[in-house]
C-alpha cells in the first residue's frame, strides 16, 4: 500500500507534517507565495508574496507567518530580536511552508523540463533548458536533489560515465579516478560545457540490498524532482543576528549548506525538517544555539554506500559547527535535543564547540564519523571545545560513532610532551545499537559475497590524534562482532595515552556473535574501568572459565591499582544481562529493560555524584548496570518523541507529549484517586478539588496535618498547597527518609503537583539534591517576563494569545527553575511558572502562582458570593 502511493521509492523517514502550533500574541505578519504581493501591507488579508521582502521588514517581537506552499527563494536574515522580543519565522498553523533553493521547473513542470538525451545511456535524460547560473566545475559534484514525492535523495554525480555505467559493483582501484566507473543509483550530473542537467533513474541491482534497491519510475517527466545547483548561497542564512526563532518549516534544495547560521547568538530551531545539501545545517561562531524536534536528513539513499558519496560525489555531513582552526569567537552553549540526524557519510561535528548538550536524539545510518569530537587547538594553545554531554540518545548504524581526528587543525604539545585536548565528553545512558550493517563494504563483483557485513563501533579516529577525555558510563552497547584489540567493544579502551583520560563504568556490552574483547590498555595510562557486564548472544551460554582472568592474574592488574585501588575490571562480569528481549536480527526491535533476576541489577560500582546522570535517582539501591534502571521505561526520543531508545514507536509519555483529551480523561477518571494536603493559606486546594470531582475523581483532603509520604503510593495524584510552617505542621518539610518514598511514588506512575512556593518542602540539603536531580537547573539570569512557551499544550491552548501577565496578577509568582520536561508558562531562560517534568513513569507538576487570584481579561475580581 505504501509502495503504491509513491512513484519513486517509499520514504525511508517520516515526511514533514503540518504543526498545529497556535499563533502567538504580538505583531503578526503574513506571506503567501500563491496570493500575496510585496506591495501589500503584510497582513493576513493582504500578505506579502516573498520571504526575502518580508524579512527585511521585521522588527523585534514580530512573528512572520508563512502560508503553506513552496517558496523558491534564497533568503538572508540579518535582523535581530531581543530577549523580551525575539523574531519568529514560522508556518501557519495546519500548513507546511517549504523554503526551496532548487530550480522550480523540475517540480512544477517535470513533463516539459526533461527530454531523452540522444548521446547518453539507456534511460538518460537531459534538461530542455540551459542553466548557466550553476557553478560548474569538472572536479566536483555540481547538482544535488531528491525525489519530490518521497524526498529520498538523488545521487549527485561527479563523473558522467558513472551516471551512464551499468556496473553495480565497487571494483574501482582508484577511488577518485574517472578512468573506472560505477553506477551509484538514480542521480543527476551537470554538464559545464552545455549548461544542461542530466538525469538517469535506472534501477539498482545488488542482491544484498533486497527491497532497498531502487525499483521506481525511470522517466523523470512523470514525477516531480527537487534539483539544486551548485551555489554557495544557502537556502536560508542567518548572519550576525540575535534572538531568532524558526518554527515548523521545511528547508530543502541546496548544494552546499541548506541552513547557515553565522556570527549570531540565541538562535532557536523548533520543528524544522532540513534536507541536505553538503550539510543541512552549518553553524559558525555562534553563541546560544538550540535545536529541538528537528530532522536533519542527508544525501544517503537506501542504496548509497560510503564510497559512492565520499569518493564519487560529496563527503557530506549533517550538522557542522565550528571551524578546523579556532577563531577566538568560537561557538559555545549548544543544545540539540529530540531531533533526528540520519543518512549521511558524516554526522555531527561539534568538537570545537564549548558546552554541548546532545540528548534524546536519533543518530542513524552514518557510514563514517557519527559525532566528531576532537577539540582542535589554536596556535596560541587554546582549546575552545569540550564540556560535551551526550546522554539518552539512540546511536545506531554508525561506522564510528564517536570520532576523533586532527583534520586541518593542530593539537598543541604541552611541556610534558602530551597533546592538549578539550575539557572532555560525558557519555551516559545511551543505547548504541550496531546490529544492523553499515553501508560501508560494497560488493566487488557478482562472485563476491553480496551481504553487507560492515558494522559500527563505539569510537575511532583519523590520523592517531589524542582522543578527548571521556567518561563512558551507564550505556547499553550492542556490538555485532568482536573488536580486533580492545576492551569489551571497539573504542572503549583503545588509543589511550598522549595526555587523554577515560573512565568506563557500569555499561552493558552484549555482542551478537563472538566473545567481547579482553585487551586492556597499558596500566601506566589514565584509564579506569569496572562494573561492566559482558555477554555474547551466540557464544555466551557455551563460554566457560573466568572472563578477563588473564588480565586479573597479570602484573598489569596490580599496577592498575595504583590509580584505581580496586583494580581495573574487579567488578566486571560475564553474564547474560537478561533483557526483556534481544535478538541478533536487527529487524526485531529489542526491549532492553532489565528483568528482576538480571545480574545487572544492583551490580554497578558507586560513581561520584559529580558525574551527571539523569536517571541516578531511579536506582533504588546500588546502581544498576546499563542504560535503563530496573523498573524504568525507555525515554522517548526523536522529533516529538516519536520513538523510544530501543527504536520502537514510542508508547509512553515523552517530555513533550500532551495529556489525554478531556473525553478520554473522563473515561479513565473513575480509576484514579487523589490526595490534597493543605497547609496555610491553601487558596487553590478547593478549586483543584472541584475540578477533580467534576471528573468523578475521588478526592481525600487533609488540612494542617502531616501525611506520611510512604502512603503516597495509595494515590495516583498528590497535590500540596499552602505553607506547612505557617500551618504549624510538624515536620514542615520532607525529611531524608521521606525522599525514597516520594521517588517510588513518581517512578511507579504517580503525579506530584506542587502549588506556589511548595518547593520549600525540599529545603534540606538532601531535599535540594533530590529536586536538582529531577530538574537539573542551570544558573538563570534575572529575566522574569513570562510568556506561554507551548501554546499548543492542552493545559493552556484555550487561552489563545493572551499574555500571562493579564491573568497572573503582574509578576507575583514564585518560579521553579528547570531544564527538563515542558516549561509551558515561563521564560526562555528557564524559569517555570507552569511546568511538567516526567519522572520515571510519573511526573512532577508545578504551579508558580495562585490560581485563585488569577483574573481572566476584562473581568473584575470575584466577590465571596461569586466564588460560592
Amino acid at each position: 500500500e505504501i509502495t503504491s502511493r509513491f512513484a519513486s521509492h517509499p520514504p525511508t523517514r517520516p515526511l514533514p507534517a503540518a504543526s498545529s502550533r497556535p499563533l502567538p500574541d504580538g505583531p503578526l505578519h503574513f506571506v503567501d507565495q500563491a496570493d500575496g504581493s510585496d506591495a501589500n501591507a503584510g497582513t493576513k488579508q493582504q500578505p506579502w508574496k516573498t520571504l526575502g521582502h518580508a524579512v527585511e521588514q521585521l522588527q523585534p517581537g514580530d512573528t512572520l507567518c508563512l502560508r503553506g506552499g513552496v517558496y523558491f527563494e534564497h533568503v538572508s536574515l540579518k535582523q535581530s530580536g531581543s530577549v523580551e522580543q525575539p523574531i519568529t519565522i514560522r508556518s501557519y498553523p495546519g500548513e507546511i511552508a517549504i523554503l526551496d533553493g532548487g530550480i522550480a521547473v523540475f517540480q512544477t513542470s517535470p513533463q516539459t523540463a526533461w527530454e531523452p538525451c540522444v548521446e547518453g545511456a539507456v534511460g538518460e535524460f537531459w534538461s530542455t533548458g540551459l542553466y548557466p547560473d550553476v557553478e560548474g566545475r569538472t572536479d566536483q559534484t555540481n547538482v544535488l536533489g531528491n525525489f519530490g514525492d518521497s524526498l529520498v535523495p538523488l545521487h549527485g554525480y561527479r563523473f558522467v560515465r558513472d551516471l551512464r555505467s551499468d556496473n553495480p559493483y565497487w571494483n574501482i582501484t582508484d577511488k577518485t579516478s574517472d578512468q573506472q566507473h560505477v553506477y551509484c543509483g538514480p542521480g543527476l550530473w551537470y554538464n559545464a560545457d552545455t549548461k544542461r542537467i542530466h538525469i538517469r533513474l535506472a534501477h539498482t541491482k545488488l542482491p544484498g540490498l533486497g527491497d532497498d534497491n531502487y525499483r521506481g519510475e525511470t522517466d523523470p517527466r512523470k514525477l516531480p524532482l527537487i534539483v539544486a545547483g551548485n551555489t554557495r548561497t544557502p537556502v536560508l542564512s542567518i548572519d550576525s543576528a540575535e534572538h531568532i526563532r524558526l518554527q515548523d518549516l521545511v528547508l530543502r534544495g541546496a548544494r552546499d549548506a541548506t541552513l547557515e547560521i553565522r556570527d549570531s547568538a540565541n538562535i532557536t530551531l523548533e520543528g524544522l525538517a532540513v534536507y541536505g545539501g553538503y550539510t543541512p545545517i552549518r553553524v559558525v561562531d555562534t553563541h546560544g544555539f538550540r535545536m529541538r524536534h528537528t530532522a536533519c536528513r542527508g544525501l544517503a539513499a537506501p542504496w548509497t554506500f560510503r564510497a559512492s558519496l565520499k569518493y564519487r560525489a560529496i563527503e557530506s555531513r549533517l550538522f557542522s559547527a565550528g571551524r578546523w582552526q579556532p577563531t577566538g569567537a568560537d561557538s559555545r552553549d549548544f543544545e540539540i535535543s529530540y531531533s533526528e540526524l540520519t543518512d549521511s557519510v558524516d554526522g555531527v561535528f561539534v568538537g570545537n564547540v564549548h558546552g554541548v548538550r546532545f540528548h534524546h536524539n536519533l543518530l542513524d545510518n552514518i557510514s563514517d564519523d557519527g559525532i566528531f569530537l576532537t577539540a582542535n587547538t589554536g596556535y596560541d594553545g587554546k582549546t575552545p571545545g569540550g564540556d560535551v554531554h551526550i546522554y539518552q540518545n539512540r546511536l545506531a548504524r554508525c561506522l564510528t560513532t564517536l570520532a576523533f581526528g586532527v583534520g586541518h587543525g593542530r593539537q598543541k604539545t604541552t611541556a610534558e610532551g602530551e597533546k592538549q585536548t578539550g575539557s572532555g565528553v560525558w557519555i551516559c545512558r545511551n543505547v548504541f545499537d550496531f546490529r544492523r550493517p553499515v553501508m560501508y563494504t560494497w560488493p566487488s563483483g557478482p562472485d563476491a559475497p553480496q551481504a553487507i557485513t560492515s558494522f559500527g563501533r563505539v569510537a575511532g579516529d583519523h590520523g592517531s590524534p589524542a582522543w578527548e577525555p571521556m567518561w563512558i558510563y551507564h550505556n547499553t552497547i550492542l556490538p555485532a562482532t568482536p573488536p580486533r584489540y580492545d576492551y569489551g567493544a571497539a573504542g572503549l579502551g583503545s588509543s589511550m595515552g598522549k595526555g587523554t583520560s577515560r573512565r568506563v563504568f557500569n555499561n552493558i556490552i552484549c555482542q551478537s556473535s563472538g566473545i567481547p574483547g579482553e585487551t586492556l590498555p597499558d596500566p601506566a595510562v589514565d584509564f579506569q574501568a569496572d562494573g561492566n557486564v559482558f555477554w555474547s548472544l551466540s557464544d555466551g551460554s557455551e563460554f566457560s572459565g573466568d572472563f578477563l582472568s588473564k588480565f586479573r592474574d597479570s602484573a598489569a592488574f596490580k599496577l592498575s591499582q595504583l590509580r584505581y585501588p580496586a583494580g581495573w575490571t574487579t567488578h566486571d562480569r560475564f553474564a547474560d544481562p537478561r533483557f526483556e528481549s534481544l535478538e541478533a536480527d536487527w529487524r526485531v526491535i529489542p526491549d532492553l529493560r532489565l528483568r528482576k533476576e538480571s545480574p545487572c541489577v544492583d551490580a554497578g560500582v558507586t560513581l561520584p555524584e559529580s558525574w551527571p546522570d539523569p536517571l541516578r535517582l531511579f536506582d533504588e539501591h546500588a546502581a544498576d548496570v546499563g542504560a535503563i534502571p530496573l523498573g524504568h521505561n525507555p525515554d522517548s526520543i526523536g522529533v516529538r518523541g516519536r520513538l523510544n531508545l530501543f527504536g520502537a514507536v514510542s508508547k509512553t509519555l515523552s517530555a513533550f507529549s500532551k495529556m489525554l483529551p478531556l473525553k478520554e480523561q473522563s473515561k479513565r477518571a473513575s480509576k484514579l484517586n487523589a490526595l490534597i494536603i493543605q497547609g496555610y493559606p491553601a487558596f487553590d486546594a478547593p478549586l483543584i478539588a472541584y475540578g477533580l470531582r467534576r471528573r468523578n475523581v475521588p478526592v481525600k483532603m487533609t488540612e494542617r496535618e502531616w501525611f506520611d509520604p510512604k502512603n503516597f503510593r495509595s494515590y495516583d495524584l498528590v497535590v500540596i498547597d499552602g505553607n506547612f510552617r505557617r500551618a504549624g505542621m510538624k515536620p514542615d518539610r520532607f525529611r531524608e527518609n521521606d525522599l525514597p518514598h516520594i521517588r517510588d511514588f513518581l517512578n511507579n506512575g504517580g503525579t506530584l503537583m506542587l502549588m506556589r512556593e511548595r518547593h520549600d518542602l525540599f529545603a534540606t540539603d538532601h531535599g535540594k539534591r533530590f529536586l536538582n536531580e529531577i530538574l537539573k537547573p542551570n544558573k538563570p539570569d534575572d529575566h522574569r517576563d513570562l510568556e506561554i512557551l507551548d501554546s499548543s499544550h492542552c493545559w493552556v491552548r484555550h487561552l489563545f494569545n493572551q499574555k500571562p501577565t493579564e491573568w497572573l496578577g503582574g509578576k507575583s509568582f514564585s518560579p521553579l527553575h528547570t531544564t527538563q520536561g515542558d516549561i509551558i508558562i515561563g521564560t526562555r531562560t528557564g524559569y517555570a511558572a507552569l511546568c511538567r517534568v516526567p519522572v520515571g513513569r510519573g511526573q512532577l507538576i508545578y504551579f508558580g502562582w495562585n490560581i485563585a487570584k488569577s483574573v481572566p481579561p476584562n473581568r473584575t475580581p470575584a466577590t465571596i458570593e461569586d466564588e460560592r
